[in-house]
């Protein structure tokens, strides 16, 4: 039914997940499984965490939190994003911890907790930089007291989010370090699940003091800290079958705009995968695939649904063959930071977008 299929290999998050957890003893690793656990499917790498021993979960919405209550997760689950007054009643039902950045909203949470007979889980989000969520530091203390005073409300952890932690020595990165640190003695003596760290800020052992971290990207396979990023390895791979190969005369264009024009008599090979599948329309004329274990250019505009690839020099390829847009065949990789390189964005873009696609298929560790 499909003509590609994107395949998840669990084992490989599972063993991300433990070379982050070896990194630091310490410290307990929360995996972060937002946006559909970066597109590897959420209740999938849910489940597969918990049965390796995970008793923590990070999410960015009550909705995603959900999902992984409905897929089995017994353990802790925090909501990065906090949770919304709409999703309160929701919530409710959950068991969560949720991110704190708003004394409204934490109102309405107490009000909706002495009404109902239950308590609310807080982490105190922090701007220590990003000028995103969070209090202001010259806020924090304020908001303490406002949070101790209102009823059904534990406050149990802080956290923030770094800017460029892939640069330690960056001054933004060193400010925000501090400015976090500084914030810790007037937590109360309660409040003990602090974190700052998500990969980069693990892999360049930043505030290694803290007891929790949440692995991200690096979850996943991909890191910007050169070091370790042959260390990690990526979990997506993304296959599709060649619909078509016909021989097109030199001087011939291919696909829309006329930005390419064959040079030579050609093999073009049509698969049909294209940006609205998640494959970036501006690697138009910058990226290539795998086929019989060797890079393959595509060639022209990345239509919606096709890409073209020149397999002249590849004798004996043919319709139903199968071709390798992410991941590894042979000797030759191709995974998701090339192409984000490529395409001038990140690796989370591109996983989360081919991830999109309706066929998935998980391989069980």
């Amino acid at each position: 039914m499909f003509p590609a299929t994107v395949k998840v290999n669990l084992t490989n998050i599972l063993a991300n997940w433990k070379f982050f957890a070896a990194l630091r003893p310490h410290c307990r690793m929360v995996p972060v499984i937002k946006s559909d656990a970066y597109g590897h499917g959420l209740p999938q790498v849910a489940e597969a965490l918990q049965r390796a021993g995970a008793s923590h979960l990070a999410v960015f919405t009550t909705g995603e939190a959900r999902t992984a209550r409905q897929a089995g997760f017994r353990g802790e689950i925090w909501v990065l994003q906090g949770i919304l007054p709409d999703e309160i009643p929701i919530a409710a039902e959950l068991s969560l911890t949720s991110a704190c950045w708003s004394l409204e909203n934490a109102r309405l949470l107490s009000e909706y907790g002495q009404s109902h007979g239950l308590s609310w889980r807080l982490h105190l989000k922090v701007d220590t930089g990003m000028s995103r969520l969070g209090f202001l530091p010259a806020e924090v203390p304020a908001a303490i007291r406002a949070l101790q005073a209102l009823p059904n409300l534990e406050l149990c952890g802080c956290f923030s989010h770094l800017a460029v932690s892939a640069q330690p020595e960056h001054p933004v990165t060193r400010k925000q370090v501090q400015t976090f640190r500084d914030l810790l003695p007037l937590l109360p003596a309660g409040c003990r699940e602090n974190h700052l760290c998500a990969t980069e800020g693990i892999l360049n052992d930043l505030a290694p003091e803290l007891p929790f971290a949440r692995p991200g990207i690096g979850l996943y396979g991909y890191s910007e800290t050169a070091a370790f990023a042959g260390k990690l390895r990526p979990a997506m791979s993304l296959q599709c079958r060649i619909a078509s190969v016909k021989t097109v005369p030199a001087g011939a264009f291919v696909s829309y705009g006329c930005q390419l024009q064959l040079q030579r008599d050609s093999r073009l090979a049509v698969l049909p995968f294209g940006y609205a599948d998640g494959y970036p329309r501006c690697l138009s004329g910058a990226a290539e695939l795998l086929l019989q274990g060797r890079r393959i250019p595509v060639l022209g505009r990345v239509c919606m649904g096709m890409i073209m690839a020149d397999v002249t020099d590849l004798p004996g390829v043919a319709p139903g063959d199968q071709a390798l847009l992410l991941g590894q065949q042979g000797e030759n990789s191709l995974w998701a930071d090339e192409l984000a390189a490529k395409a001038h964005t990140i690796s989370h873009e591109i996983i989360c977008g081919l991830g999109k696609y309706p066929h998935r298929v998980w391989e069980q560790p």
